[in-house]
């Protein structure tokens, strides 16, 4: 499904990586470690062409990414990634369900459609009947929750995780990347998660860490 080939990047005179390769299949969950300042954030926004790379190739389902243009880029993320960010995002005038539509409402989906499949994913979430809560009424798990609801109520093919639970105390760390993981898993995507943290990463089916050369795989 995704194919890194020699991925590249640089701030100036600043190289943050080089020769990053990796690639993925539908149902594969991999994190990649690395320090502060090391590039992982941008390893993410360069896959999702947020960021342009430096050289090196980026292949989708065979589809050559670094050459496409914003226009297709902005629906490549909209019908086929899922984002699940450390900051979780919700828009705070909106309900649970509410926010977890809203990736639908970008595609269009009829709104009785879009709602029965947000209340489909708050259910599977653990967040049954919290459907009209607003984020003020949550906790930081229960807020993180939702961010995963809502990551993968599309039914995307690549879901991007950066630092999930960096807000998050240990115990709700733990829950949540269990979550993390068996929703993806269910769903049959692919996913990365980037992290400081050994014990998130060790959630993982492969693990890696981000260096200037390349990624080193871990044991």
């Amino acid at each position: 499904m995704l194919e890194l080939a020699d991925v590249r990047k640089s701030f100036g005179e600043r190289l943050l990586f080089s020769g990053v390769c990796l690639e993925l299949s539908a149902g594969d969950y991999v994190a990649i470690l690395g320090d502060s300042g090391a590039g992982k954030s941008t390893l993410l926004n360069v896959i999702a062409g947020l960021e342009s790379a430096d050289g090196g190739s980026i292949l989708f389902d065979g589809r050559e990414l670094t050459v496409l243009g914003d226009d297709e880029l902005t629906h490549l993320r909209r019908d086929h990634f899922g984002f699940v960010f450390q900051a979780f995002h919700v828009l705070p005038h909106l309900g649970v369900a509410q926010n977890v539509a809203l990736p639908l409402a970008l595609r269009h989906v009829p709104r009785a459609e879009a709602g029965a499949r947000a209340k489909a994913a708050v259910a599977s979430v653990g967040l049954a009947g919290r459907e009209d809560s607003l984020p003020r009424e949550l906790s930081g798990g229960e807020l993180q929750r939702v961010a995963i609801a809502r990551a993968l109520v599309g039914n995307p093919r690549l879901v991007l995780a950066d630092e999930p639970t960096g807000n998050l105390d240990p115990d709700n760390a733990r829950q949540v990347l269990d979550l993390f993981r068996a929703q993806v898993k269910e769903n049959g995507a692919a996913a990365i998660l980037v992290t400081h943290s050994e014990a998130a990463a060790a959630t993982a089916d492969r693990r890696y860490r981000l260096t200037r050369k390349g990624l080193e795989p871990m044991r």
